[in-house]
Order: C-alpha cells, then sequence, then structure tokens
C-alpha cells in the first residue's frame, strides 16, 4: 500500500498505574494522554512518508467530550492530501469523539506569536529554578513538576523556567519531546489562573483545545523559559498563549496556546452525571 494512502488506527493504551499521566487519581482520561497517544501514532505514519526526523511539529486539537476511563478508546490517523506531511488524528469511544484535530510535521522555522514577539524582552540574566508549587499546577508528585515560579519581567511579561525532572532510576533522555514541553506549558497556564486571573484553588480546568507549534526535539543543554505577555481574554473559559523561548538568548523557539473550561467541584459534579 502507498504511503499516501495509508490510514492507521490503534487503540489507547491505558495504564492508571503510570506515574505521569495518572500522577494523582482521575475519573477519565487526561488530555495530556490522549494527545500522546494521536502523537506518536502520527509520528509513526509520518515515518512511513518521510525521511528523517521532522525538525518541528504544528498540532492543532479540540476536545469536546470526557474520555473514559473503562471504555476502549481508538485513535485514528489519516494523512491530509497534497505533499505536506500534515495527518488528520481523532480519538473515539463507541463511535463518538472525544478529541480530533491535527498534526503536522516541518523541517524547521521558527513560530511564535506576533504578540508574543513583539513583547518579548531581552534574555533575562537570572533564570529562575525554584520549583513551583505542585498545588498550583495541580499535580501531586513533585517529580512531575515541570516548571519553575513566575518572575514578572516589567509590567507586561510573565516568565517561568522549564525545569528538569529530578534524577531517577533511569536519566532521561538527551532531548525534551513534545509532550515534556506540552506539559510545561499546560502547567504554566495552570499557574496563571491561580495567581494572576484570581482562580480558587479547587477549580478543574478541562480541556476544551490546545495548539502548539513547538521543535520536536530540544537539547537538554538548552536553558528553556516560558514567557506569556499579560493579557486577558474577556469569556469565561480560560485563554492562555505563551511562548517557549531560549533562556540564554532570549530567541523565540515556538508557542503553545491553551483553551479550557473552568469549573467548580459542583459544576464539575453536575458535568459527570450527564
Amino acid at each position: 500500500m502507498a504511503a499516501s494512502v495509508i490510514d492507521r488506527f490503534r487503540e489507547l493504551v491505558v495504564d492508571e498505574s503510570d506515574p505521569f499521566y495518572f500522577d494523582h487519581p482521575l475519573d477519565h482520561v487526561p488530555g495530556m494522554l490522549l494527545f500522546s497517544g494521536l502523537l506518536e501514532l502520527a509520528v509513526r505514519a509520518d515515518e512511513l512518508r518521510s525521511r528523517g526526523r521532522p525538525g518541528r511539529v504544528v498540532a492543532g486539537l479540540g476536545f469536546t467530550r470526557f474520555c473514559e476511563l473503562r471504555t476502549a478508546t481508538s485513535l485514528s490517523c489519516t494523512p491530509v492530501p497534497g505533499p505536506n506531511r500534515a495527518w488528520t488524528v481523532a480519538a473515539r469511544q463507541s463511535g463518538e469523539e472525544v478529541c480530533a484535530g491535527s498534526i503536522a510535521f516541518a523541517d524547521d522555522g521558527p513560530a511564535a506569536p506576533d504578540c508574543a514577539r513583539a513583547a518579548a524582552p531581552a534574555p533575562s540574566r537570572q533564570t529562575p529554578s525554584r520549583q513551583a508549587p505542585a498545588e498550583l499546577v495541580h499535580r501531586h508528585r513533585p517529580e512531575n513538576v515541570l516548571v519553575g515560579e513566575p518572575v514578572r519581567r516589567g509590567r507586561g511579561v510573565v516568565e517561568a523556567a522549564v525545569l528538569e525532572p529530578p534524577a531517577g532510576p533511569e536519566p532521561p533522555p538527551p532531548f525534551r519531546g513534545p509532550v515534556e514541553l506540552v506539559e510545561a506549558g499546560r502547567q504554566f497556564a495552570t499557574m496563571l489562573e491561580h495567581q494572576e486571573h484570581g482562580r480558587p484553588m479547587d477549580v478543574t480546568l478541562l480541556w476544551v483545545a490546545l495548539r502548539l507549534d513547538i521543535p520536536y526535539r530540544l537539547d537538554r543543554d538548552v536553558p528553556l523559559l516560558l514567557r506569556w505577555p499579560t493579557a486577558r481574554v474577556s469569556g469565561r473559559r480560560s485563554h492562555c498563549a505563551v511562548t517557549l523561548a531560549d533562556a540564554a538568548t532570549g530567541a523565540d523557539l515556538g508557542s503553545l496556546t491553551y483553551e479550557a473550561q473552568a469549573v467548580d467541584p459542583e459544576q464539575y459534579a453536575r458535568a459527570r452525571a450527564r
């Protein structure tokens, strides 16, 4: 079968004992696991069509309903017609979409949004390295906290360092991949909701959309920070667009955008009872 017409399918593996994806007990499959599964499927499909590893990954995903733990989740990956390296992806349970969108691969090129690029300050002389409080980033295990405490640069920018995972029984890979970078960005966006926007600590942020344009791999020797130009999008949903930057040079490396629905415990219970 020609690589240009290959469709890929697989079932999502859900391991509730995984200390990263299930950092604490959940009553649904986390959005990070859906993203990871769809990305891995697209990477494998792309390897059949292209030579070498991609320089960047560009993705846009929408999350339409809860993905349940006790129901099989099928993942699909279909090529977008044309000479590009783009794929339409979806996760389904009992025939219903729980997550869908596109994932594309490119050789290289910066992609920070214009507004973030215009607001970018000079590189910081001191990159914050103190770990953010776990509760502010909705993590329970300290080893899963991937961002430092936020630091305000002037009146218009908030930054946080991307931290190295603590040493474990096995050394981490020599590069940071998209899952690690997306999780660091999620933690930064979550922290901003509480510290900058005053969300109560018992609020749950349910992913609605994720967009990203980031390097596929970054050497761990490159110091990274996340930069947010202070702005609040009107409306009830949480919306956070951040820039991934080289902490040593200040250069923009990519962008991450998160949209979520903020619900209190009572609203969450009603949503789960539907």
